[in-house]
């Protein structure tokens, strides 16, 4: 049996190693697609799409599926994103059973879960990963650019990613934009692969990624998409 803590230093390589592939490889731009009809016929490479959201309101675990057509070629990698959002929720056992199994029907080996979770939700998020774990090998998260800065809650959570959201991010923007500017990186490991962006608001200064995910408030089109990719590649 590994211990905690040799399991934290296998975890501790694993991030070395993967940001060290970072370096000296082109970026994979990865569009979001949102809940609205979007055709992607004309992209190559990974979709990141939203497959689900789920709402944990009271004792209730509402799943919505994904309404509207996703139009891809056949070469392309989806990814499915489940959304998580709360009303007053009861956050126990059974609603995290819930939850862990709508994701789990989706039946891919590789999910993002997009869960701005609260300081008192998190310790149902950290078991909702560690249930998902158990069956699904890839998982990725998004993550507030406070998570990467100075929460540190992140570090042994099974996941492979975290993504820092380096777009709307309020009261912090001006702290994370005049970091990332001085050329300091997050101070969370896991966040040091991958960046998300919008193609609606002027990006900071992005470090070395390997991914960017791209938003956008509208249905994507090649143009927007060869704009997306140019400001991903600066």
């Amino acid at each position: 049996m590994i211990s905690p803590r040799s399991s934290r230093l296998l975890g501790s390589i694993a991030i070395a190693i993967t940001l060290a592939s970072c370096h000296g490889q082109p970026r994979r731009v990865i569009p979001w697609a949102w809940e609205r009809r979007e055709d992607l016929r004309f992209l190559r490479g990974e979709v990141a799409y939203l497959a689900q959201t789920i709402t944990l309101r009271g004792t209730e675990t509402d799943v919505h599926p994904r309404m509207q057509p996703l139009l891809i070629d056949k070469s392309v990698r989806a990814i499915p994103v489940i959304r998580i959002e709360t009303s007053h929720p009861s956050l126990d056992a059974a609603q995290r059973a819930a939850a862990v199994a709508a994701i789990t029907h989706l039946g891919s080996d590789t999910v993002q879960i997009d869960f701005d979770a609260t300081l008192s939700e998190r310790p149902f998020y950290r078991a909702l990963i560690g249930d998902l774990h158990r069956t699904i090998p890839h998982i990725t998260i998004t993550a507030l650019a406070s998570w990467c800065s100075d929460d540190r809650w992140m570090g042994d959570l099974p996941i492979e990613d975290a993504i820092p959201m380096l777009f709307q991010m309020g009261s912090d923007d001006h702290v994370v934009r005049a970091r990332l500017e001085r050329g300091e990186e997050f101070r969370e490991p896991v966040c040091r692969a991958s960046a998300g962006i919008s193609l609606d608001e002027k990006p900071p200064r992005i470090p070395d990624r390997r991914r960017i995910y791209v938003f956008s408030a509208h249905r994507w089109s090649p143009r927007d998409w060869r704009a997306a990719t140019e400001i991903a590649s600066r």
